[in-house]
C-alpha cells in the first residue's frame, strides 16, 4: 500500500470516533503540512464517508464509524481454528487480491479469511459491480480447498446462502429469504450476496474462494446508484448492530457449516434451504441465451440445481446455465 493511502486511512481512524479534530492535529499525526489535509479529506470523502469542517474546530465525520479490529474478532471466533484471518482496510476486491496470491503460488490454511473496510473494484455474478463504502458493511473471502475437484463445488453457494441467511435470522431478522443461487433477501430487498471463484482441476485438488457481502449499515446516498431494491442489517434490527461481534461469529457459522458440508454433503442444507426459498412456487423466467423458459419454482435438487416445473415436467437447472427473473408479488 502507498504512502499515500496509508496516511488516508490514518486520517479516517482518527475522525472514527465522531468528534471534531483540527487539521494541525491531524497534519502532526499524518506527517504532512496543514495544508495538506484538505487532499486527504477528499480521499476520504470519495469512499463514501461524510466528513464536514468547521472554522475554529477542524473536521469530523457526520457519525462516528465502527471499525473493524483484527483481535475483537479472533477473540469472538468462539471456534478454535489454525487458520489466520487477516484485515486489510483498502481492498481491490478479497476475492481478487486471495486468487491473485493462489496464483502466485501461494498456500492458504482451510477457513482462512481476508476481510476489507472498503474494495475499490468489489463484483458480483455476472461481473456486476459490487458497491463497496468504506466501514460500513462486510467484505469477506474465504478460502477452502476442494480435495475432490470441481464436483465438490456442486451446491457450495447453497450452503454459504443458508449459513448466512441463519446468521441473519439469528441477529434477529425473521423475514430473511433466500432467491436461487445466492441472494439473501429481506422483503424482496437484497441484504447480501455472495460470489463464489473456483481454481483448480475437475478432477484434482481444487480451491473455491468464497466471496461474501453483506450490507451491514449502507450509506443512503448509494440508493441511487444501486439498480435494485436493497436494505441493511442494522436498519432491520431495533438494536445497535456490533459489527465486529457479528462479523466473528459469521466467521465461526462459515468454519463450522463448510466443515459439515465436507463430511456430510449437502443433503442435510437443502431442508435447511427450504425454510428461507423465495422462489417456491412462485412464477419464474429462465433465460437461456436467446430463449426464455417460464415454469414454477419448486425448491432444489440434491445438487443445488433449481427445480422448475414446465408444462407438468419438473427440470433441473443451474447456477451458470440460466439468468432468472421472477413474481416478486
Amino acid at each position: 500500500m502507498s504512502k499515500r493511502n496509508d496516511r488516508m486511512i490514518r486520517v479516517i481512524e482518527l475522525l472514527a470516533d465522531g468528534n471534531f479534530h483540527s487539521g494541525q492535529r491531524i497534519g502532526e499525526e499524518i506527517g504532512v503540512s496543514r495544508t495538506a489535509i484538505s487532499q486527504y479529506i477528499k480521499d476520504v470523502q470519495a469512499l463514501g464517508l461524510d466528513v464536514f469542517r468547521i472554522t475554529g474546530k477542524g473536521y469530523r465525520l457526520a457519525q462516528a464509524i465502527e471499525l473493524l479490529e483484527l483481535n475483537a474478532i479472533e477473540a469472538g471466533v468462539a471456534t478454535p481454528s489454525s487458520a489466520p484471518i487477516h484485515l486489510e482496510r483498502i481492498v481491490t476486491s478479497t476475492n481478487d487480491v486471495m486468487r491473485e496470491r493462489l496464483q502466485a503460488g501461494g498456500e492458504f490454511k482451510a477457513g482462512e479469511v481476508l476481510l476489507a473496510e472498503a474494495q475499490t473494484a468489489g463484483r458480483g455474478r455476472r461481473g456486476k459491480q459490487w458497491y463497496s463504502p468504506f466501514a460500513t458493511n462486510l467484505y469477506l473471502s474465504m478460502y477452502w480447498p476442494l480435495r475432490q475437484g470441481m464436483s465438490a463445488a456442486m451446491g457450495l453457494s447453497i450452503v454459504i446462502g443458508v449459513l448466512l441467511a441463519e446468521a441473519v435470522r439469528e441477529a434477529g431478522v425473521s423475514n430473511v429469504t433466500l432467491k436461487w443461487p445466492n441472494d439473501v433477501l429481506v422483503s424482496n430487498k437484497k441484504l447480501a450476496g455472495i460470489l463464489i471463484d473456483l481454481e483448480g482441476q475437475v478432477i484434482d485438488d481444487a480451491h473455491a474462494i468464497i466471496g461474501v457481502g453483506v450490507n451491514l449499515s449502507m450509506p443512503e446516498w448509494l440508493a441511487t446508484p444501486i439498480d435494485q431494491a436493497w436494505t441493511d442489517l442494522q436498519s432491520e434490527l431495533s438494536t445497535k448492530l456490533n459489527r465486529n461481534d457479528w462479523v466473528a461469529s459469521l466467521i465461526a457459522r462459515l468454519r463450522t457449516g463448510l466443515q459439515d458440508f465436507d463430511s456430510q454433503g449437502l443433503a442435510p442444507f437443502i431442508e435447511r434451504w427450504l425454510e428461507f426459498d423465495d422462489l417456491l412456487n412462485r412464477n419464474v423466467t429462465l433465460t437461456m441465451g436467446n430463449k426464455k423458459i417460464n415454469g414454477v419454482a419448486k425448491g432444489i435438487a440434491e445438487d443445488g440445481a433449481l427445480c422448475v416445473e414446465i408444462e407438468g415436467a419438473i427440470k433441473h437447472f443451474h447456477a451458470g446455465e440460466v439468468s432468472l427473473r421472477y413474481d416478486t408479488n
